[in-house]
């Protein structure tokens, strides 16, 4: 008889935390452009919400960048060299990106539909059965208008008898559209998925030389969401009750107002207070290998 053992991964729990101080004379001051809260409908001309509302956006944020880029810290025998300032390891673990085998990466320098199946059969074949490769893709602009082109490509080969292409009646017509899905051969479909992270100038320097738009924007990550024994493939971990905490150290202000009485305890002078975000959590890629990438190569 012959057998595979089951392969056992590890990985560890991230904690991201931020902080921003609000002074007493910015708790008070008003700005002379109102801001609403889109959820909420609320609206507001304090400049204390309105950096509440930028921490917040900051927070999300760096937590989507090292969930996706977050690279693995800890040393082989489990052992950690990043220290805090109690002596104690810092941990940081592997982003959804590292967790993808690197045999499973390929570059490519024009996006053709036979590399798409080529690399999708790949990634299924002996892992996932036929009625289960189901792919969603994350990319940038970019790779967005790479697989419309090329899905387009192959339409103009064909000759369609029906169309939703143009729209309208009269002299109120549209012509247009972008493709976002694609079925392929032995029930393999792709959906893409826009990803602005991917999009993002100030992290994403190296350009392409004809575009001079990021490469990161024409990856594909491609990501397995199927089900392994009944539990999702893909997961977000938290810690139980430090998925997001946040509290303040107050001064002579505090989000609740100014202290008015000698018995009001604060924990320092200043004349102002400090708001504290913080969480520990990770991404689990229970099965990595059906997960890949495909990465834009260009020479400058």
């Amino acid at each position: 008889m012959n057998y595979s053992t089951h392969f056992k991964m590890r990985n560890y729990l991230t904690t991201v935390r931020i902080q921003y101080d609000i002074t007493g004379t910015a708790y008070s001051t008003v700005m002379a452009v109102q801001l609403k809260d889109p959820k909420t409908g609320k609206s507001s001309y304090l400049w204390s919400d309105y950096q509440s509302w930028v921490a917040m956006r900051e927070w999300y944020k760096r937590c989507e960048r090292m969930g996706v880029y977050g690279k693995n810290n800890v040393n082989k025998d489990g052992t950690c060299s990043l220290k805090g300032t109690n002596g104690r390891p810092v941990y940081i673990g592997a982003g959804v990106l590292e967790q993808i085998a690197p045999s499973n990466r390929r570059t490519y320098t024009k996006l053709t539909l036979e590399l798409l199946e080529d690399f999708l059969f790949d990634l299924s074949y002996n892992v996932l059965g036929t009625n289960e490769r189901k792919f969603v893709a994350l990319t940038g602009e970019m790779g967005m208008r790479e697989f419309d082109r090329v899905i387009k490509e192959k339409v103009g080969q064909m000759n369609l008898m029906d169309t939703v292409f143009v729209t309208g009646s009269g002299d109120n017509l549209k012509f247009g559209g972008q493709f976002k899905t694609y079925a392929m051969s032995n029930g393999i479909e792709l959906t893409l998925k826009y990803f602005p992270l991917y999009d993002n100038q100030t992290y994403n320097r190296q350009l392409h030389p004809v575009t001079l738009k990021p490469l990161e924007s024409y990856r594909m990550t491609f990501l397995d969401l199927g089900r392994r024994d009944g539990e999702a493939n893909i997961v977000k971990v938290v810690r139980k009750d430090r998925e997001f905490v946040t509290w303040y150290t107050g001064g002579a202000v505090g989000p609740d107002g100014y202290a008015k009485s000698q018995s009001t305890l604060r924990s320092n002078g200043k004349d102002g207070y400090t708001v504290f975000f913080l969480g520990e959590f990770g991404y689990m890629v229970r099965d990595p290998r059906g997960c890949g990438e495909l990465i834009m190569e260009a020479e400058d």
